[in-house]
């Protein structure tokens, strides 16, 4: 099991009923909507993992200024190490539209999986439920979670696009977590 030493010092009590762990996609708007939802999550007193590389924990928090200060403060961020990758910046002639950018990012974040793991292991052994909320594209890195005693695994849809007809939105979106239907409010 991985160690906490080299992350910030972990400030659950003995009777933490819920802990919450925020597992964003290492991209701009992924991070702020997680980052978001983490805010109204700690603003009800239940404390907030948010984990991810220490360049994209950075960045969130340092786009963090339109959030209340006090909900911010409450958020543990917990650097993980991950590879060095390429950052090529975008390219605008590209003959698809997939932000190609992004994929060394992404190739590094998938070596989260372990030390995401190990941690949730670590959090399920101070509280009597562990939910980790995650975005999708980061499926394939808290899919070992799901066996961890005591988890509960969530996927946050940041944005949602339907290509079926209007009524399959509205199916999602009602059971969206902004529409009083999360599970931990």
């Amino acid at each position: 099991m991985g160690s906490l030493t080299n992350h910030q010092s972990i400030t659950t009590n003995e009777e933490d009923q819920v802990i919450v762990i925020m597992v964003p996609f290492p991209a701009q708007g992924h991070l702020n909507q997680l980052l978001q939802l983490s805010c109204l999550v700690s603003s009800h007193n239940i404390p907030v993992h948010y984990v991810g590389s220490a360049i994209h924990n950075c960045q969130a928090k340092t786009r963090a200024n339109a959030l209340n200060p006090n909900d911010v403060a409450k958020i543990h961020f917990h650097d993980f190490p991950i590879p060095p990758f390429a950052s090529p910046p975008p390219n605008p002639k590209s003959s698809h539209k997939f932000p190609t950018q992004l994929q060394p990012a992404w190739n590094a974040a998938w070596t989260l999986q372990r030390p995401i793991a190990d941690y949730t292991l670590e959090m399920s052994a101070r509280a009597k439920r562990v939910v980790v909320i995650h975005d999708p594209l980061m499926a394939t890195v808290v899919q070992d979670v799901a066996s961890i005693p005591k988890c509960e695994l969530y996927a946050f849809i940041v944005y949602l696009h339907s290509h079926g007809p209007p009524s399959v939105a509205k199916k999602w979106a009602k059971r969206s977590l902004w529409n009083g239907n999360c599970p931990l409010l």
